[in-house]
């Protein structure tokens, strides 16, 4: 077992560890806000920025949750500004706002990173492909969608067995939503597989989320608690989209698995086993995400 703070889609979350100065979020719309205010209200860092074109609207959002902070007793600095360029150096940059994922976006974006870390945000995948083809590191830019599908698959899970989230603990590989991949015996209740209490609750669950989307809430609070993992001397294991370097016999793409997390970036993968028909599903979802950018 790892010394760390093992989170499979479910379990505590670590103590605040506050070591990050700043923390550059890009887009000002309602992930974005929602992402500032928490890690505001958490204290992930001591400035907080919002950086949107339309620097009326970052400014505005920024001064409403500047205000709320002595309501929630949080000295974190928020500030809006137009751009990365203007907002200076930051320990972690985090995308919002996917306009089409265009490579020209992240090439320009990787340029201008320097040290820190990228963390998607936004249920886009391929922007991780991106970076990393741009030139970010595998250890500096990973998504943090997959927290919020675990997430709602557990919601889903808890509801129809009716139990409580926190009793259920689920891990999601693959890529959202069509090709999620829910590795049997992997989905427990109470440290019981899930398929031995209620067949069929877990394929019931993860068809349930297929064709959906989600909403700014969900990846906000993803968001943060893989910033939260950044902050960590301690390794955390997170569902992440991380780009595969030969694990589960891929390269090249980048997919929803377990990670592990800590100050120093994403320090490895750690490989699930599958059985054929879930590994016919992975690879799957695998040769889907390759042909995409064809």
């Amino acid at each position: 077992m790892l010394e760390s703070d093992v989170f499979v889609a479910g379990g505590a979350t670590p103590a605040r560890a506050r070591i990050l100065n700043t923390i550059a979020i890009l887009g000002a719309g309602e992930l974005g806000a929602a992402l500032a205010r928490r890690l505001a209200d958490r204290e992930a860092a001591g400035r907080v920025l919002l950086i949107d074109p339309e620097l009326g609207r970052a400014r505005g959002k920024a001064l409403d949750i500047r205000q709320s902070g002595p309501i929630e007793g949080s000295d974190t600095q928020v500030e809006g500004c137009a751009s990365l360029i203007e907002a200076g150096p930051a320990d972690v940059v985090v995308w919002t706002d996917a306009p089409g994922a265009a490579a020209a976006s992240v090439q320009e974006l990787a340029s201008r990173l320097g040290k820190a870390m990228l963390v998607v945000a936004c249920d886009e995948p391929s922007l991780v492909e991106l970076a990393v083809a741009a030139g970010v590191p595998r250890a500096r830019a990973f998504g943090s969608a997959p927290l919020a599908w675990s997430a709602a698959l557990r919601g889903r899970l808890a509801e129809a067995l009716r139990a409580a989230p926190r009793e259920v603990a689920a891990v999601l590989l693959g890529r959202s939503p069509q090709d999620l991949v829910l590795p049997r015996e992997s989905a427990t209740l109470g440290g019981i597989p899930i398929d031995r209490v209620s067949a069929g609750a877990c394929r019931t669950a993860l068809e349930g989320l297929r064709g959906r989307t989600l909403g700014p809430a969900a990846l906000a609070a993803a968001a943060a608690r893989a910033i939260e993992g950044l902050g960590q001397a301690r390794l955390s294991v997170l569902p992440l989209t991380a780009w595969l370097d030969g694990e589960y016999g891929h390269r090249g793409v980048a997919l929803a698995v377990p990670a592990q997390l800590s100050r120093r970036g994403l320090q490895g993968v750690l490989e699930v086993p599958l059985d054929p028909v879930d590994r016919v599903a992975f690879d799957r979802a695998a040769q889907h995400a390759l042909d995409a950018r064809r």
